[in-house]
């Protein structure tokens, strides 16, 4: 080899050298610059855990919200999510409900007895967050949220931000875990709002169903609504409450002296309560825009589109200030004809089978709505294997659809009816008694398929109805009627 050849060899591989350099420093200035997916890998999930719909709504509108920055992740009902991929998973993000008392929802039960049991499970790897939805009118506040959470971080899993719990879909709340997930993926979001099918009901009816009661008066109440309008037995109608005409007049005069129908309207719907500060400057009008919607309430609907009407059973809630948001709005406040805004909201958990299989129906107080709708359906469907036990009061005064009950029985539709009227003898009997009196019956129609519907008040009834049934079925076969959708809950 030349001299001059040795030259232009050295040469060219100082080149390749010089060249491979630069190669390695633009890679790892792109790496350096490229955008960390903080969200959105292949096996990333979103878990909702619903009741009622409302989590797998927030679910869906956050999934498709990180679908349109390039953040696809796919969207798991937990009653199908399974141990593989939860553990394949570097990112999950949770929506979950709380039910009742702190009770994890219906959907949730296989889960629980499965992934949830499983105290092996590494997650170290994993990155989640919780929006976790419930009332602070109940002791346990997202009570399953919290048990997610603690379950996670049990197995080393690490949160991308503090859990957010949404007391009653509250605006502040939701827009706390949006303002979450824009920090981590630095990415602008649309607040996750709920979903806003609000439509007019016409206030048709209302009459008391309970006239001397002990207790406070119920109300049957009858809207009207569109044709297009359909829902089925089990659902509920979310009400938004109103305010009455005299307080939005005392409010309006105290503000200023012109009032007129346009701010009538405008205020039908406000939190007058509590209202922001009027800014400098700021018009009237701008200013009750400002103003938060007064709360909804939920009731359970006591008919089937085929009575052409939506039916409600109202208790009257009386509070040291009057009457409660929601039932006095609906049995005193709005008047004959007035628009009651509402939307109807799926519940298919509490739905019915079409089948054969029996169907025992426990309730109280208001809760025969729910009752009264099933047994509706039922007789659509020409099923008469039905056993009604419903506890109130007093027959005199709370026997609440005794004409309609007497009927079903009369045609035979409705074979087995037990009341407990609680204040008509010294001693007090509930539903729970009637459980137990009727044992040998009730685990008799159970071994021939029977479902079991409780509708009515949370706290005293069906906390009680479930100890009984633990105590007569036993831990084992209360879960397997659980996860076979034979005992279902709509309670309050």
């Amino acid at each position: 080899m030349t001299y001059s050849v040795a030259i232009v060899l050295i040469a060219l591989v100082i080149l390749l050298l010089l060249y491979a350099i630069w190669i390695a420093y633009l890679i790892l200035i792109n790496h350096q610059h490229k955008p960390k997916a903080v969200l959105g890998q292949n096996d990333d999930l979103i878990v909702f855990a619903t009741q009622s719909g409302q989590a797998e709504h927030y679910a869906r509108q956050t999934a498709q919200q990180l679908e349109r920055i390039g953040q696809s992740m796919s969207v798991v009902d937990i009653q199908y999510l399974t141990v593989e991929q939860l553990r394949a998973a570097n990112k999950v993000l949770w929506f979950v409900s709380t039910y009742g008392e702190g009770d994890a929802p219906d959907t949730a039960r296989l889960a629980i007895k499965t992934i949830f049991s499983d105290s092996s499970l590494d997650l170290s790897h994993q990155s989640y967050a919780i929006l976790a939805l419930g009332d602070k009118r109940y002791t346990h506040f997202c009570q399953f949220g919290q048990v997610i959470n603690q379950y996670l971080q049990q197995h080393h899993a690490k949160a991308l931000f503090d859990m957010v719990c949404v007391d009653h879909l509250k605006r502040a709340d939701l827009n706390l875990w949006t303002q979450s997930l824009e920090q981590i993926t630095k990415q602008q979001f649309t607040v996750v709002e709920p979903e806003q099918n609000w439509q007019p009901f016409i206030l048709k009816n209302r009459v008391c169903l309970n006239t001397g009661s002990q207790g406070n008066p119920i109300y049957q109440i009858q809207l009207s609504y569109a044709e297009s309008t359909t829902w089925s037995s089990g659902d509920i109608l979310e009400v938004q409450c109103g305010n009455r005409l005299e307080d939005i007049q005392v409010f309006l005069q105290a503000q200023q002296p012109t009032v007129n129908e346009d701010l009538l309207v405008a205020l039908q719907f406000k939190n007058l309560r509590q209202v922001p500060e009027q800014l400098l400057n700021e018009s009237f009008k701008d200013w009750i825009q400002r103003f938060d919607n007064l709360a909804m309430r939920e009731y359970s609907i006591a008919s089937i589109p085929e009575q052409g009407n939506v039916e409600l059973v109202v208790r009257q809630e009386i509070t040291a200030t009057g009457l409660g948001l929601g039932s006095g709005w609906l049995t005193e406040y709005a008047t004959l004809e007035q628009n009651i805004l509402a939307r109807i909201r799926s519940h298919p958990s509490f739905h019915l089978k079409a089948s054969h299989q029996p169907l025992i129906l426990i309730g109280n107080g208001t809760g025969i709505a729910g009752l009264v709708a099933h047994l509706v359906q039922r007789q659509q469907w020409n099923e008469p294997q039905n056993w009604l036990i419903f506890g109130e009061r007093q027959q005199q005064f709370d026997h609440l659809y005794k004409d309609q009950i007497q009927l079903w029985q009369a045609q035979g539709f409705l074979p087995e009816v037990d009341y407990a009227f609680s204040r008509d003898q010294a001693e007090k009997i509930y539903v729970q008694h009637i459980l137990q009196q009727k044992s040998a019956q009730l685990l008799s129609w159970i071994d021939a398929g029977a479902a079991i519907y409780v509708c009515g008040s949370l706290k005293g009834m069906a906390q009680e109805v479930e100890q009984t049934l633990l105590s007569l079925l036993g831990a084992e076969q209360l879960a397997q009627l659980k996860l076979e959708g034979r005992y279902q809950r709509d309670v309050y």
